[in-house]
This record gives C-alpha cells, structure tokens and sequence, in this order.
C-alpha cells in the first residue's frame, strides 16, 4: 500500500523543511499542497528540501505546474479546480499527473483524460471537511472497481479507519492533518502503517 502525506498549509517553510526531511524515508510520496503560500515560498521549500537530499520522485507538486517545470519535479496533482488533465498532458507527456475527484463519473473522465492515479474523497469524517458527509468505502469500492488506474483514498485515514479498507482494492492512502498535525510525525505515521498492513491493495 502506498503512502502520500499532504502538507496542510499551516506550517512555515522553516518548518515543512524540517518535517517533511524526517518523514521523507518513511513515505512513497510528499505532496506540496501549500494554497495561501507565494509561488516564490514554493519554490524556496522544494528547494530546500532537494538540498536536503529529498528525491524529486518522491515530490508532488500540488496545482502549481509551474513550480514542477522549474525545478524539474516528475510529479504534479491538479485539484478539482485545477488545470485539466488533457492540457498538462499535452504540454508534457512524460509527467506524472494525478487528479482529486469525487464521483465515479468525474474519476471516469479523468482516466479516459489521461490521469496517471486518482485521489478520491473524503472518505472517512474530517475536521476539514466537517460540514460535508463523508463518500465512505461502498463509494471508494466502486471507483476502485470499475477504474484501471491507480486510486488512493483521503480524508480522515487514521490507524482505527484505515483497517475498514481491508475488502477493497485500493492502492493506497493520504494523510494530512494526522501525520502533519502531530508533534511526533514518524509515530503517527508508524501507527498508520501498522493498522493497514492487513488492508487489501492491487
């Protein structure tokens, strides 16, 4: 099972360096997900975090293209919101592109678009999500299912909520507040992978 922490917007540069250099052995993929942050404070974090010896394989640019081309980053995540897929593709055929979605149709269009791995969620309940319910597994079962490409579940993945994974197919998971929140990253993220190693993956 894959493992992708999201930064959550919250910390300083400073910070995030410092953090996501501890956790980076321990995880397949970092995503940069940094929306009030200045392009400018992007590009100094990915930086930092190159000189600190993080591989830019394991980075994910989160909507900001343009960071990912100037530093060469491999990985790049549109948001909903975000560029579509077929204009990144177009652009470069060999990034690696992934795409939030929330619905069986939208994850369809997406991997016919040309998207490389889904995010799908919530699926579980959240603090930042608190005012939406939550998709659950039935949903996250069914996209799993019926796409091709790789899925990973978000929202509200914890060791007690990531075991209710185990009967479906999905690739992996992200986390953000619980492993970026904690004041002991590498446990949290320990306890993670201790409650999903009996999760089903593909």
């Amino acid at each position: 099972m894959e493992f992708h922490v999201i930064t959550d917007g919250k910390q300083t540069v400073n910070e995030l360096t410092v953090k996501l250099k501890m956790l980076h052995h321990d995880v397949d993929y970092i995503h940069i997900r940094e929306k009030q942050k200045k392009a400018s404070d992007i590009m100094l974090l990915v930086s930092n975090l190159l000189q600190q010896g993080v591989p830019k394989e394991k980075l994910v640019i989160n909507d900001r293209f343009d960071v990912a081309l100037l530093h060469n980053i491999p990985n790049v995540h549109l948001p909903g919101h975000g560029l579509p897929v077929e204009a990144v593709r177009a652009f470069d055929t060999h990034v690696r592109i992934g795409r939030s979605v929330h619905s069986l149709e939208e994850a369809l269009r997406c991997e016919e678009a040309g998207a490389d791995y889904l995010l799908f969620g919530h699926i579980f309940e959240t603090n930042s999500k608190a005012a939406l319910l939550p998709r659950g597994v039935e949903q996250l079962a069914e996209i799993c299912e019926r796409i091709t490409i790789p899925v990973i579940a978000i929202g509200g993945i914890t060791p007690s909520t990531i075991k209710m994974l185990k009967n479906v197919s999905v690739h992996g998971v992200a986390v953000m507040s619980y492993v970026m929140a904690s004041s002991d990253p590498i446990a949290a993220l320990t306890n993670l992978k201790e409650g999903g190693y009996h999760a089903k993956t593909i």
